[in-house]
């Protein structure tokens, strides 16, 4: 190999490495105070009530913890169960909430029915809640107090245990 063809090889992967989205699938927190509340859009929940809609911007009983995923991403399908895992030790200490961001109705109540989920979940097939809080990767939790402050915005994926752990260190 020459030393061109290196420096092109160099420069082929500094490119790359510019357009890969950063935090996207990745893993992260942005939690510098975040002093963001959430926004007050309406979404209809995925279930056999006919198309029950709510305001997200709602105040709820307890503290929120909303997953943001779509049918598409690996790891959204790998980690909705341990949500439902979470959302069932919690029971009402915690207001779990999955979101299904920019796809349809059908594709999304699928890979509920298909996951056997249990907690609510609703669908944004605009994608406005990504867009109304700046989140670029999937999948992406928030974490919320029950008056809709915002505490902390995941990006990645959580297991069991990283995401009860997380919930203990924000609302416990």
């Amino acid at each position: 190999m020459t030393f061109s063809t290196r420096h092109r090889l160099a420069l082929a992967f500094a490119s790359l490495a510019l357009v890969v989205p950063v935090g996207a699938c990745s893993g992260g927190d942005n939690s510098e105070g975040d002093a963001r509340k959430l926004p007050g859009l309406t979404l209809t929940l995925i279930d056999d009530s006919g198309g029950i809609e709510f305001d997200l911007g709602a105040a709820t009983a307890a503290p929120r913890v909303i997953n943001l995923w779509a049918t598409w991403c690996a790891p959204c399908r790998a980690e909705l169960p341990a949500f439902d895992d979470v959302a069932a030790a919690q029971g009402d200490a915690i207001d779990m909430l999955g979101i299904n961001v920019a796809e349809d109705m059908e594709r999304a109540a699928a890979l509920v029915g298909e996951l056997g989920l249990t907690f609510p979940q609703a669908i944004d097939p605009a994608g406005d809640v990504t867009a109304e809080l700046e989140i670029a990767g999937l999948p992406s939790t928030i974490f919320a107090t029950a008056d809709g402050e915002i505490v902390e915005v995941h990006t990645g994926p959580l297991t069991e245990d990283s995401l009860t752990d997380k919930i203990d260190d924000l609302f416990g």
